[in-house]
C-alpha cells in the first residue's frame, strides 16, 4: 500500500505540473515557451535636456511596439511577432536616467549588466556621456549600439564592442561645406566666406569645431571668431558682442536645447543677423525648441539624418510617422527617428545571432547588412566598419525652419523646398 500510495502522489503531482505548464503557456505556440531579451537604455529623464530624453524614448517605444508586435511593415521584424529565429523573444527594456551625467551613466551600465541581465545596451545621446557610459560596457564585453551620439572620436577608440549607426561629425560638417560650394554655383549668390564657430566646450562641440575649423583651412574659408561656450552657465552676453562684431559671417553652431534656445532669444535681442545659421543638429531640432521659439526659429538650417518630407521618395517613412503620430500624437524628429532605427538594428542582430550569448550577439552585429528600403532614414542602408564599428552607409540632409516646420533643402534631388539665403534681419520679419 505504501508504493501503490506513493506511486499515486507521484502521478498526482505530475499532473499539476502539467497544468500549470499549458496554463502558463496558452499563449504561446505548441512546443514554445516564450523568452525575454532584456536591452537597457541610457537616456537623459531629467534635467535641461528632458525633452529630448522623452523623444528618444518615444522612438524606442514605437520600435519596441513593431518588433514585438504584429504590422504590415516592410521593414525588418515588421510583420512577425517577436524574433523568429529566436524562438518568439520578446524585447523588454529597462531603462536608466543618465541625468546628462558621465558618472551615472557609467554606473547605469554596471547596474545593467550584472542586475538586471541585459544582452546589449543603446544610448546615450551626449557623445560625452556615451564615451564613459560605452568605456565600461567595452570593459564589461557587452555589446553597445549608440545611434545618436556624433563625435568623430567615439569610433575611433579602438573599440570592438561598441557600434554607431548614425553619421558622425566629420562627415557632417563635409555636408555642411559641399553645400555651400553646391548653393553658392547653384544659385549665382557670392557670399563673404568668413565662418563664426559657436559649439558648447564638451566632447561633442570640440570635436564639432574641430573638424569645420580643419575643412574651413583647406577650403579657403575665414574663421573669423570662436564662441565656445559652457552649456551649464548660460550667461552669454559677451559671447553675443564678439558674434555681432565679426558680422557679417556663417554661424556654424552646436548646442543642446537649453543652450540653443539661450542663443536664438540672444541673437534676436542684440539683432544678430548672420547670413545663415548651420546648425549641427541636436538641440535645434528638439520639439520643445520649435515651441519655444516659434517664428523666431524660421530661417534657420540644420544638417539632420531624417525629415518626415522625404516621405514623397520613401513611403516607409509615412507608414512609420503614422503609427508614432497616433501613439504621441506628434510627428517624428531626427532623434526618434535615429532611437527607432538603433533598436530595429540591435533587434534585427539578436534575431539572426546563432545563440543569446553576448559574443554571438556581437558577431551578428558586425554582419549587418540592412538595405536602404529597410530603413526610414535617408541612408544606403547600415553596414558596420569591423575595425571601428562606424556605419559606412550614413549619409546626411540639411533642412531648414521655414514657416515653422522644418523642410528638406538639400541634397538637391530630395529637396521639398527651395533655400532662402540670406536669414532675413530680425527688424524686417
Amino acid at each position: 500500500m505504501p508504493v501503490i500510495l506513493h506511486q499515486l502522489k507521484c502521478l498526482v503531482f505530475a499532473a499539476i505540473c502539467l497544468i500549470g505548464m499549458v496554463a502558463c503557456g496558452e499563449d504561446k505556440s505548441p512546443g514554445q515557451q516564450q523568452k525575454t531579451i532584456k536591452i537597457g537604455a541610457i537616456y537623459p529623464f531629467s534635467g535641461a535636456d528632458t525633452a529630448t530624453g522623452e523623444d528618444l524614448k518615444a522612438g524606442v517605444e514605437l520600435a519596441l511596439e513593431i518588433i514585438n508586435g504584429v504590422h504590415d511593415i516592410a521593414m525588418p521584424l515588421g510583420r512577425e511577432e517577436g524574433l523568429p529565429n529566436r524562438g518568439i523573444e520578446r524585447f523588454q527594456i529597462i531603462y536608466r536616467d543618465s541625468k546628462n551625467t558621465p558618472e551615472i551613466a557609467t554606473a547605469s551600465v554596471e547596474e545593467l549588466v550584472h542586475q538586471e541581465g541585459v544582452k546589449g545596451i543603446i544610448g546615450c545621446y551626449s557623445s560625452t556621456v556615451t564615451a564613459a557610459a560605452s568605456e565600461r560596457a567595452e570593459m564589461l564585453r557587452v555589446p553597445f549600439l549608440n545611434p545618436e551620439s556624433t563625435s568623430p572620436t567615439l569610433t575611433q577608440r579602438g573599440f570592438k564592442w561598441f557600434f554607431r549607426t548614425t553619421p558622425h561629425d566629420e562627415m557632417f560638417s563635409r555636408n555642411f561645406f559641399t553645400f555651400l560650394s553646391e548653393f553658392s554655383k547653384r544659385s549665382g549668390i557670392e557670399f563673404p566666406k568668413r565662418l563664426v564657430l559657436v559649439f558648447e566646450n564638451q566632447l561633442w562641440g570640440t570635436s564639432v569645431a574641430r573638424a569645420e575649423r580643419k575643412l574651413a583651412q583647406n577650403l579657403d574659408y575665414e574663421v573669423v571668431e570662436e564662441i565656445p561656450y559652457n552649456a551649464r552657465e548660460l550667461d552669454l552676453d559677451k559671447e553675443f558682442k564678439r558674434i555681432k562684431s565679426a558680422l557679417p559671417a556663417i554661424i556654424m553652431q552646436a548646442s543642446y536645447e537649453a543652450d540653443a534656445v539661450a542663443f536664438m532669444k540672444g541673437y534676436k535681442s542684440y539683432k544678430i543677423d548672420p547670413l545663415a545659421i548651420l546648425a549641427m543638429n541636436a538641440g535645434f531640432i528638439s520639439p520643445h525648441f520649435m515651441t519655444i521659439m516659434g517664428n523666431d526659429a524660421n530661417f534657420v538650417m540644420s544638417r539632420e539624418v531624417w525629415a518626415l518630407d522625404i516621405a514623397a521618395r520613401k513611403p516607409l517613412v509615412s507608414s512609420v510617422n503614422e503609427i508614432f503620430r497616433k501613439k504621441y500624437g506628434r510627428n517624428m524628429t531626427g532623434n526618434s527617428a535615429r532611437a527607432f532605427t538603433g533598436l530595429i538594428v540591435l533587434a534585427d542582430a539578436i534575431n539572426r545571432a546563432s545563440s543569446s550569448d553576448l559574443t554571438s550577439i556581437r558577431t551578428a552585429l558586425l554582419n549587418t547588412d540592412l538595405k536602404q528600403d529597410d530603413l526610414i532614414m535617408p541612408w544606403d542602408g547600415v553596414k558596420f566598419d569591423p575595425n571601428t564599428g562606424q556605419n559606412i552607409l550614413g549619409k546626411g540632409i540639411i533642412v531648414q525652419v521655414q514657416d515653422g516646420q522644418y523642410w528638406t533643402v538639400w541634397p538637391w534631388d530630395l529637396a521639398s523646398k527651395p533655400v532662402i539665403w540670406p536669414i532675413p534681419g530680425w527688424i524686417s520679419r
